[in-house]
């Protein structure tokens, strides 16, 4: 994981946290909230952009509004941990559309994946046609969520 730079100040900093909020704001209205002129807020936000800090602009999605309001989370055990066998499983996640997040763990867990659904009918037919047959699996544990207490994108700068 790359450090962030010791060259970032409260200006980029601001910058930051307001592109995260709203990652549509024009250069002129980003340096309105920073009370700066745009030509340097623009140069800020290019460094930022040639660093890397800032990776892409996408826009969020509200997915009740499309249909997939429950949230199953999933632990996954594997058979063994080889390399092979963990190159397949991850390779086989990365074809699944349902997962939005998968993560390799140390511990009694080696897998967490996030998936979101229509409806916990809707996670059954996925579990049994596409989950059931990862390969190297051993072992699943599924929870749904019941509430959704606090979800972010924003990394604190």
């Amino acid at each position: 994981m790359k450090e962030l730079p010791l060259t970032l100040d409260i200006i980029d900093r601001q910058i930051l946290r307001e592109l995260q909020r709203d990652g549509s704001l024009s250069i002129s209205a980003l340096a309105d909230k920073l009370d700066m002129t745009a030509p340097p807020c623009w140069r800020r936000v290019q460094r930022l952009r040639d660093e890397g800090i800032l990776d892409r602009r996408i826009w969020l999605v509200d997915p009740e509004k499309l249909g997939r309001g429950t949230i199953i989370y999933v632990t996954v055990k594997l058979a063994n941990h080889d390399r092979a066998a963990t190159t397949a499983f991850r390779a086989a996640i990365q074809k699944l559309d349902e997962v939005l997040e998968c993560y390799i763990l140390l511990g009694g867990i080696d897998a967490l994946i996030k998936i979101r659904v229509p409806n916990v009918k809707d996670y059954e037919r996925i579990f049994y046609d596409r989950l059931s047959q990862l390969p190297a699996v051993r072992e699943f544990e599924s929870s749904v969520v019941l509430s959704e207490v606090k979800q972010t994108t924003e990394i604190p700068v």
